[in-house]
């Protein structure tokens, strides 16, 4: 029964992942390039027939350049801290299963509940939610920038912009919402889809211990004459007694194995969670030098932008002086041309 669980396990965590691929690159792309679609259309229409002169395309091409990226990687980030959440659920449900505790219809009725709740217990100690204040918050500022600071005297116009931004926010949002809880229902189907593949091995099972215990029976049965047919007569107590201790044992050895097998698997996960977290906080320092060198880049650009600045006001000055420079250079070839 031990292969059998961890085989479903197996076939299921594989089938889950898989999942979460093609939700990343598809479903979540789609999703997030509709929204895009429909901002840019709006935030076009609005502006038709103002001063700003931004096409539908260069102002969906700038929010999916401000945006797009951010969120894949927020949704990312949240499937992968909730990938434990969702094997360790798998796993309960699998053995609860194949052990004959729990059935389908009651796994279908609590296996969300089970998963939500596996979820909010933060067994990585990271949390990432479906907020996107952060992100949209950059797309603001370039419309600020680019679009409402040249229409300030039109306070309609820069409210309905405003309006339009906050309503993008929130359909992103509950479209994300709508997004994590299809795939919740997705992984409730792999799981039970792969348990009623095996129940006919499961039930098989039951029919040999079934078979057994029917056996047991009937050895213990007497018969109808009042003769004894009991098949264990034909030992005597101490025989008896000793067969019953070896039983005992052999079912304690069992015992013993499945334990150790469960105290090896646990060892696993713990170095799999260690090794993971490690990995996490590799990544986020990481990110966070990344973040610092960006920081950097910036900074030195605004300073060069500066400089340049600088360059371009120097030179406007001169300009004026290399002209008068030139006059005069010509004046004297002229004078001096009249004296000859």
């Amino acid at each position: 029964m031990i292969g059998v669980i961890e085989r479903i396990k197996n076939s299921v965590l594989l089938k889950c992942s898989t999942l979460n691929e093609k939700i990343i690159s598809k479903d979540l792309i789609e999703l997030i390039d509709e929204g895009i679609y429909h901002f840019a259309e709006d935030l076009s229409s609005l502006l038709n027939g103002t001063s700003i002169k931004l096409s539908e395309e260069v102002l969906r091409n700038k929010t999916s350049e401000i945006i797009k990226s951010s969120i894949v990687k927020k949704i990312k980030r949240k499937l992968f801290i909730d990938s434990l959440a969702l094997q360790i659920t798998n796993d309960s449900f699998i053995e609860e299963y194949v052990e004959g505790n729990i059935t389908i219809d009651k796994l279908e009725k609590t296996y969300i509940k089970d998963l939500k709740s596996n979820k909010n217990s933060n067994q990585l100690n990271m949390t990432e939610d479906l907020n996107l204040s952060e992100i949209i918050e950059k797309l603001r500022l370039y419309v600020d920038k680019e679009i409402t600071s040249y229409l300030t005297e039109n306070a309609f116009l820069v409210n309905a912009i405003n309006s339009l931004l906050d309503k993008t926010k929130k359909e992103l949002e509950d479209k994300l919402q709508e997004l994590i809880s299809s795939t919740d229902n997705k992984y409730l189907k792999i799981l039970t889809d792969e348990l009623k593949q095996n129940v006919v091995e499961k039930e098989k099972g039951e029919d040999d211990v079934m078979m057994e215990d029917k056996s047991m029976e009937t050895a213990m049965q007497p018969s109808v004459n009042g003769v004894a047919t009991n098949k264990f007569e034909k030992y005597d107590d101490m025989t008896l007694f000793n067969k019953v201790i070896l039983s005992l044992n052999t079912k304690e050895e069992k015992l013993y194995r499945k334990e150790m097998k469960l105290e090896k698997r646990k060892d696993e996960v713990d170095e799999r969670l260690t090794a993971t977290n490690k990995n996490i906080e590799a990544n986020i320092e990481r990110e966070n030098k990344l973040s610092q060198r960006k920081l950097e880049l910036n900074s030195r650009e605004v300073e060069l932008n500066s400089k340049l600045s600088e360059a371009e006001v120097i030179f406007l000055n001169i300009k004026p002086l290399i002209k008068g420079l030139n006059k005069i250079k010509v004046s004297d070839e002229m004078g001096g041309n009249d004296n000859e």
